[in-house]
């Protein structure tokens, strides 16, 4: 089911969490977690490196993904964790090519430095899953004004869904609020400039604020 958009041109306002599901799969050190990451399953890449976009952030985080995060503050291995946090997952168009990239990272790495310090007991990187829900808010849009008073209005959860996570739903580059303003109010200059914002740039609230600002602008 495609949400977002609809045949009749009303844009109707998802919301969405994230269910936690335990993998029992843990690494305590760079080798463990190099060797896990090659096998787990595709969900636990993604919960660990998009849906991290789901967590409430004031302002962007240094490590935008749970791997960058645990090499830095658990392993204090610094320049691994900044290669890791360079990975724009939303450059990949599939999982298995931004695993491949993961992979590779950390085996050259590996080639250079020597393994940093195992974690402390209790401090393991745990690999999970995310089951996203989606919910309807029951807020629809049909016009410019009435679509960003919608999205003023909105949870946080809701940009994500539709500007985040949408686009490896759509398969392709485009976001659900580009779609719409392109294809339903013939907006494809005000669309190019929402779809130009770098989702991996910000956090939700700041991109929720600099699609507002683009929209107000046009009006």
């Amino acid at each position: 089911m495609t949400q977002g958009a609809n045949v009749n041109g009303t844009f109707k306002f998802f919301e969405c969490f994230a269910i936690i599901r335990l993998t029992g799969r843990r690494a305590s050190d760079i080798l463990e977690f190099l060797e896990i990451l090659k096998t787990i399953s595709t969900e636990s890449i993604f919960h660990h490196m998009h849906q991290y976009f789901l967590k409430p952030h004031i302002i962007p985080p240094e490590f935008p993904n749970d791997f960058a995060v645990w090499t830095a503050e658990t392993l204090g291995e610094q320049n691994l964790a900044e290669a890791l946090a360079n990975v724009n997952p939303f450059e990949f168009g599939d999982i298995e090519a931004l695993r491949a990239e993961l992979v590779r990272i950390i085996t050259e790495h590996l080639k250079r430095y020597p393994p940093p310090r195992p974690a402390l007991p209790g401090r393991e990187f745990l690999f999970n899953e995310g089951v996203t829900i989606v919910l309807p808010t029951g807020i629809e849009a049909a016009r410019l004004h009435d679509f960003v008073r919608a999205l003023k209005e909105v949870d946080s959860s809701s940009v994500y869904f539709h500007f985040y996570e949408a686009r490896l739903r759509l398969g392709k580059e485009q976001d659900d609020f580009t779609q719409f303003l392109d294809s339903c109010l013939d907006c494809p200059g005000l669309a190019g400039r929402i779809k130009s914002l770098d989702p991996y740039m910000y956090s939700t609230e700041v991109l929720r604020a600099k699609i507002i600002r683009l929209i107000e602008e046009a009006l």
